[in-house]
């Protein structure tokens, strides 16, 4: 009788042990999971960040050549609607600064020339997200 109650003390002790056990990798699996989620999401924000200005650069570059090559220079540049699901703007600025925001950050370029407008509004003015045509004509750079 006494090897019997000795072995079912031990059964549960074991259990306690093997439940203690399986928390503390649980814990550990959570936490490692937790440090590679936060890693990843502020991955992310940096792609995002780095796309903006890929397309601010890129309008940017585009209209700094409307202005070096002078009348007649025409180039069309599409625009998508969003950024990995993130909205973001395009605006002209005081003639001559090209803002591209999104919720949580700002990005600016600026340019040699204050010459730039679209057809039907001086600055400030948003560029559409579609395909836009950026041109010269007669010393003023158009975004159509």
């Amino acid at each position: 009788m006494l090897a019997y109650q000795v072995v079912d003390k031990m059964k549960s002790q074991s259990s306690f042990e093997f439940l203690t056990m399986v928390s503390i990798i649980l814990i550990f699996v959570l936490l490692i999971f937790s440090l590679v989620a936060a890693t990843q999401f502020r991955a992310q924000g940096e792609e995002l960040q780095r796309s903006v200005k890929n397309i601010c650069s890129k309008i940017g570059d585009k209209i700094n050549k409307a202005i070096y090559f002078g009348n007649g220079f025409s180039q069309n540049v599409s625009l998508g609607e969003n950024i990995f699901g993130t909205d973001y703007t395009l605006t002209i600025r005081d003639n001559k600064t090209l803002v591209c925001s999104t919720e949580t950050f700002s990005i600016m370029e600026i340019f040699v020339e204050n010459k730039i407008t679209n057809t039907t509004h001086d600055p400030p003015f948003s560029i559409p997200k579609r395909e836009i045509e950026i041109k010269n004509s007669d010393g003023v750079v158009m975004i159509i």
